[in-house]
């Protein structure tokens, strides 16, 4: 019994500290289980890849044509985990949306088979893309971004100071010449810890208030529910949350994804919807702009 127990004593610790040195399969800000190591913060990434900016030169003259519908989503792909990057172009061509914000991209990530993802979904489509890395990750990079059926004119990111987040958060500022009109959005993927979360979405109120009134849509996932402080403090902002009327959920446990729309677009805006999908574990969130 005594050789048994000690033998059962060794595998045990064995497993023990294997599991203290195995890869995580996430990202840094994956919520750790008890009795985990504790990780190291990740470090930051500079790459910022995209497709050839082209200046949009808009006409003098009045438009008298009837508006087009224009389709923006969010959508957290959880980095093509749930689903290969084509099934992700697929559900992401039944949407039928013309500019599209995502969140956990992977960029020649080993998880991912080294993928470029939103190179290759912006080719599926036949849009315009721009992808801003947060974190170096896996062999890869990790971040965020933004396809277009139009192209693009200016780009930019920006880091935030969560020094409580494990992982560096960014902002996406991308300019679209969408039918010969600029279009100015932002893509943010908040942390899931509260401190750090609050840093961010502060900040974030912070880069975009300048531009509130002049025509922007915010998007992105906050990793917090419409009635929580941080985006209530963020729409008090003069930001308008496309979705407020729908209770369906991006999540199991309600709605943590947005379309947020200053108010000259939110006058444009006529339906936002949840997009059920079983491609990642977030659904996607749609809205439509008389464009």
């Amino acid at each position: 019994m005594r050789v048994l127990a000690t033998v059962s004593l060794v595998v045990a610790l064995a497993v023990s500290a294997a599991s203290a040195i195995a890869p995580q399969d996430g990202p840094p800000s994956t919520p750790q289980s008890p009795g985990q190591p504790v990780r190291v913060p990740a470090e930051p990434s500079d790459l910022l890849t995209h497709s050839t900016l082209s200046a949009c030169r808009t006409s003098a003259a009045p438009v008298v044509a009837a508006p087009r519908r224009l389709r923006v989503a969010t959508w957290n792909i959880q980095a093509a985990r749930s689903a290969p990057v084509d099934a992700i172009a697929a559900e992401l061509q039944a949407m039928q949306a013309d500019v599209i914000a995502l969140q956990e991209v992977d960029v020649r990530v080993r998880r991912t088979g080294f993928v470029d993802e939103p190179a290759v979904l912006a080719a599926d489509l036949g849009f315009q893309h721009v992808f801003a890395a947060s974190i170096k990750w896996d062999e890869g990079d990790y971040g965020l971004a933004v396809l277009s059926r139009w192209p693009l004119t200016e780009v930019r990111r920006y880091r935030l100071d969560a020094s409580e987040a494990f992982e560096p958060r960014i902002v996406l500022e991308a300019t679209i010449c969408a039918d010969g009109r600029r279009l100015h959005i932002f893509n943010h993927h908040a942390d899931g810890r509260r401190a750090a979360r609050g840093t961010d979405l502060a900040e974030l109120r912070g880069i975009v208030q300048p531009d509130v009134g002049h025509g922007i849509l915010l998007m992105g996932d906050f990793n917090e529910r419409p009635d929580g402080p941080d985006v209530r403090d963020l729409l008090s902002a003069g930001l308008v949350d496309l979705a407020a009327d729908t209770e369906a959920n991006t999540i199991g446990t309600g709605r943590i994804d947005y379309v947020l729309a200053d108010g000259p677009l939110a006058r444009l805006a006529s339906t936002a919807r949840v997009w059920p999908t079983d491609k990642s574990d977030h659904n996607a969130v749609l809205a439509d702009l008389a464009w």
